[in-house]
């Protein structure tokens, strides 16, 4: 129960659909050795004089989204067309014949333009073998936080076309900042960009998890002295108390609805996992046993909770229904297993492991203990993982690069590398939110 314990504690846009809408890439091969990504191109955006300063910036945002993905190859500007010279405004005056002698297959097509207050971009994503036009969409901001938007989303809808299933770009991650007994929640773009600080205790505030609808954060702090639950609100801005029962309160989990928390409370004298609704009412025990149970997960069904048990001797990962019958162990790779999360097409439980002079690594494994595949190898401290909404990616935390920071796991090409922009602090407990999406017509 003590090493569970001691693991435990450590725009406004508006969109309206138009026709039918630096990097270091890595390598894919397929099983022939051929490099099987989409090889896209993504020019500066064509601009006029007030918003001439985003165009490039915008670009470099658009192809990191596609090039994160893990499925695409951004063509460099080196090998554009001898003749490129820039993106017309007009895009019947792009010259895809030129394009066709560059590896490229698809080309992005933006302008961006100043309308009174409002900053339009019109984005296309064109297939450059037949010069066809196959994702279009208009794109409105007020703000610069929001003009970087505009990036995330067209990535989304192009990914969308090309893959089938929408990117993560437009998507957030909340994660604790600061240094010391001194940590806020912070929510910031997948990449780490705009960073926004949304608590201001003065207090040690850790291990937030985004609601499955992204308006609400359940998060552990001491900012009343003892260590409790809370549910902050962007909404309103306001934080409310989710559990302040004496002794532990820990590891909230949201359901797939949102209409209900599990999580960790000691009150009982023993470490049991419970639930309750998010305005803390409504308490219920779901574990009875001798072991300590925490870290519960739901499926993407809401029919199943994962959770960590030591009840057999060493923490490992066991899955029961969400009235807590049926418990079954799952994880049997030998070793501790700590921080199960489940992924939202329901495919993987990701998870940390412990064993003896490997330190703390990610691994993922099907709901049943199968196909069990280690992403890690650093040999340091890996915590917390989150998946991404399209179940592509993980976001974790680690301690590898000597300071607390948050990294990303893609599953297709194995890279774990650092979420970008953030290296200016020490950041831990990350959690993967859901695509920003817009309304609009088709």
């Amino acid at each position: 129960m003590q090493k569970i314990l001691s693991r435990i504690s450590a725009l406004c846009i508006a969109i309206v659909s138009a026709h039918a809408t630096a990097q270091a890439p890595v390598t894919i091969e397929s099983q022939q050795g051929l490099d099987a990504r989409i090889p896209i191109a993504v020019p500066a955006f064509s601009t006029d004089a007030a918003t001439i300063r985003y165009g490039d910036a915008l670009a470099e945002i658009m192809a990191a989204d596609f090039a994160f993905q893990g499925e695409f190859v951004v063509v460099p500007s080196t090998d554009y067309p001898t003749s490129f010279r820039g993106l017309p405004s007009d895009f019947q005056r792009i010259e895809f014949e030129a394009w066709r002698g560059t590896r490229a297959e698809n080309i992005v097509h933006t302008v961006l333009k100043q309308e009174g207050d409002t900053m339009v971009a019109e984005g296309r994503l064109f297939d450059i073998l037949t010069s066809q036009q196959v994702v279009g969409k208009r794109f409105t901001a007020r703000t610069a936080k929001d003009a970087r938007l505009l990036a995330h989303l067209f990535a989304d809808e192009s990914v969308r076309f090309l893959t089938g299933v929408a990117g993560v770009a437009s998507s957030e991650i909340c994660f604790s900042g600061g240094e010391g007994k001194q940590k806020e929640i912070y929510i910031a773009d997948y990449d780490g960009g705009t960073v926004t600080q949304v608590t201001n205790h003065g207090s040690l505030s850790i291990r937030p998890e985004f609601s499955p609808d992204g308006t609400r954060i359940a998060y552990l702090s001491y900012k009343d002295r003892f260590p409790f639950l809370y549910v902050y609100d962007r909404r309103s801005g306001k934080s409310t108390p989710l559990s302040t029962r004496s002794g532990l309160n820990h590891s909230p989990a949201w359901s797939p609805d949102g209409n209900k928390i599990a999580l960790t409370l000691s009150k009982d004298g023993n470490t049991e996992i419970y639930i309750k609704n998010p305005d803390g009412t409504g308490e219920q025990r779901l574990t009875n046993d001798r072991g300590s149970d925490t870290s519960p997960t739901f499926s993407p069904d809401g029919s199943q909770i994962a959770f960590v048990s030591d009840r057999a001797g060493r923490p490992q990962i066991y899955v029961m229904n969400r009235d807590g019958s049926g418990v079954t162990r799952v994880s049997y790779q030998g070793g501790s297993s700590y921080d199960p999360a489940w992924s939202p097409d329901g495919k993987y439980i990701a998870y940390i492991v412990e064993k003896s002079g490997e330190g703390l690594e990610l691994y993922t494994m099907s709901p049943d203990g199968g196909n069990t595949r280690q992403l890690t190898f650093s040999g340091g401290s890996n915590e917390s993982p989150s998946w991404s909404p399209d179940s592509r990616h993980i976001v974790f935390g680690s301690t590898r690069g000597g300071t607390a920071q948050l990294y990303t796991a893609t599953l297709s090409t194995g890279v774990v590398k650092p979420v970008p922009k953030l290296s200016h602090m020490s950041v831990q407990g990350g959690s993967w939110g859901p695509r920003r999406l817009a309304g609009g017509s088709n």
